[in-house]
């Protein structure tokens, strides 16, 4: 017997497609390389097509979502005490972080707590690829084909459920161990070596905060201000508090403190703790971030896709991308996809601090030199998500630079 076969006429065809496009939406946008305008390189495509971009009022510190208010990423993240093993113990009051949800006590400042407080990030799916000069971005919630987790998969390469985004600035405390919790003071004058030494300490499900999901964040970020303006778009941070004071050793680097307003506070004074997604770490731009999946190995730019580890970068992807040695900062405007990572800026750099890419890179192609993220409090508008720091070694160690825990949820755990 012959089997039948069934072809459904084009209005079946139609409704089954937009069931499936209604089901789990497309959004995206595509960044023009060849603009320089930080907005107008920006343009929207896909659900989000006629979106209209969040907005931030520097004088009171408040973001305005806009179309964005329902996405499931802004809506899914969430701030929490997290126990060290990657599993959540309970949710945080979002406006008082000093409170549980039930209006008691957090142990967001308690350093015998087993765990640290962390944002929870859902997982997204990501396709990024290049169209001519122009890199094009999607992001969508469930699989597509084309689609990754992007920053979302562990050493083993399993699939996590989400990110535990550090809410504070890693320190390591008495005990050896990298914390993140309000009160204390981010660490200085360690080495990469120590630094990982105080991750793996604090647990086996811990990584640098870098990496793939910086990129995917970074990416977030861009589309939902619609702008490759981050300080503009999230606030200026702690960029400009530099003291030039030998007597204080940090130089200006403000202590870890529970930042009110919800989950986006961004000021215009340059010299305060603003926070993106919960996260100081993410949005204060006041201290380097170490981050050892992205190397630049004799000028050639290697990463690591998925948090392994390996300061020679012998295992990682050679991207193909080539910088010289930098006489001062420059500042990219053009960015190539690297599959499975993200974005990488390429030569030559025509940008400035507000157009192309608006932040600085900086550069030695001599020897083995780790990625160093977001500027600190000495770099002004230098800074922002796309900062990145490529001219010393995995020793250096100064009051400018520490690292924060990533926390990667045990395969299967969810929020």
């Amino acid at each position: 017997m012959s089997e039948k076969i069934y072809v459904a006429d084009k209005e079946t065809l139609d409704k089954v497609y937009n069931y499936l496009v209604e089901a789990n939406p497309v959004f995206g946008f595509i960044e023009h390389n060849d603009v320089m305008s930080a907005t107008a390189r920006i343009e929207y495509i896909g659900a989000n097509k006629d979106y209209t971009p969040i907005s931030l009022n520097k004088s009171t510190g408040v973001m305005s979502l806009n179309s964005w208010a329902d996405f499931p990423v802004i809506l899914g993240n969430k701030p929490y005490m997290v126990r060290s093993d990657g599993t959540p113990d309970y949710r945080l009051n979002e406006s008082d972080y000093t409170l549980k949800e039930d209006g008691t006590a957090s142990d967001i400042a308690n350093p015998e707590y087993d765990g640290g407080a962390f944002a929870w990030l859902p997982k997204i799916y990501k396709q990024e690829y290049m169209q001519g000069e122009d890199r094009v971005v999607k992001f969508c919630m469930s699989p597509l084909e084309g689609f990754e987790p992007v920053g979302f998969v562990d050493a083993n390469n399993n699939e996590l459920e989400g990110l535990w985004i550090p809410m504070f600035y890693g320190s390591i405390d008495e005990g050896g161990k990298m914390r993140s919790l309000s009160g204390l003071q981010p660490s200085y004058n360690t080495t990469t070596a120590a630094e990982k030494t105080a991750i793996d300490a604090f647990s086996s499900r811990a990584v640098f905060l870098g990496g793939a999901a910086v990129e995917t964040i970074t990416d977030l970020l861009i589309m939902f201000a619609k702008s490759t303006n981050t300080q503009d778009a999230y606030g200026n941070g702690n960029m400009s508090g530099y003291i030039a004071d030998e007597d204080v050793p940090t130089h200006g680097v403000l202590a870890n403190a529970v930042v009110s307003g919800g989950q986006f506070y961004g000021t215009s004074d340059g010299k305060s703790l603003n926070k993106i997604f919960h996260s100081v770490a993410l949005g204060s731009w006041q201290q380097y971030q170490r981050d050892p999946y992205m190397l630049l190995v004799n000028g050639r730019v290697k990463v690591s896709k998925n948090y392994t580890y390996d300061l020679t970068g012998a295992t990682y992807q050679d991207t193909g991308i080539t910088y010289e040695t930098s006489t001062g900062w420059q500042y990219p405007h053009k960015y190539r996809t690297v599959p499975g990572f993200g974005a990488v800026p390429v030569p030559p750099f025509k940008g400035s601090t507000s157009t192309g890419g608006c932040d600085g890179i900086y550069n030695n192609a001599s020897g083995v030199r780790v990625a160093l993220r977001f500027g600190n409090c000495g770099t002004g508008a230098f800074a922002g998500a796309r900062c990145r720091h490529l001219y010393d070694e995995a020793g250096y160690a100064t009051w400018s630079v520490c690292a924060s825990v990533l926390l990667l949820p045990p395969v299967g755990i969810a929020a």
